[in-house]
Order: C-alpha cells, then structure tokens, then sequence
C-alpha cells in the first residue's frame, strides 16, 4: 500500500491520527491510531481498514476519523 501523511485531531482527550492508504486496486482504505493525552506511546491503539476501499484519499481519511471517534465513544462509554 502507498501511504501519504497521516492528519491528527483531538477529540474527547485522545489524538487521533488518520492515513489514507492507497490498495492494489487503486481504492484507497485507512490506518488510524489512538492516543489518550497523557499515555505512553506503547498504549497506542492502531486499527486499519483494507475491506471495500474508498475511491478518494479525502474520503478515506473522512471515514477513517468517523470510526475512530465512534471508537473513543465506545471506550468511554459508562
């Protein structure tokens, strides 16, 4: 996979970091990583996506931040 740079937000005390990856059928899929503020970097959690493919990078990247939040929701759930 081609990767190209990854973009970082913050969100609900976690940063999270995107990278559109181009596939081998010229679709684009994502890797995201989730950091808490205040965590050491061996508590990353890294998720990536490589089903369906998305036919543009901005929109891998769209996606892939949409899961991830639904993510930090879920981890934070009570």
């Amino acid at each position: 996979m081609n990767d190209i740079t990854a973009r970082s937000e913050q969100y609900r005390g976690f940063t999270i970091s995107v990278t559109p990856q181009k596939d081998n059928d010229d679709l684009w899929d994502f890797t995201y990583r989730l950091q808490r503020e205040g965590e050491p970097e061996a508590q990353v959690i890294t998720r990536s996506r490589t089903l369906g493919g998305y036919a543009a990078p901005e929109t891998a990247y769209t996606a892939g931040l949409e899961v991830a939040r639904t993510e930090v929701d879920n981890l934070l759930r009570p």
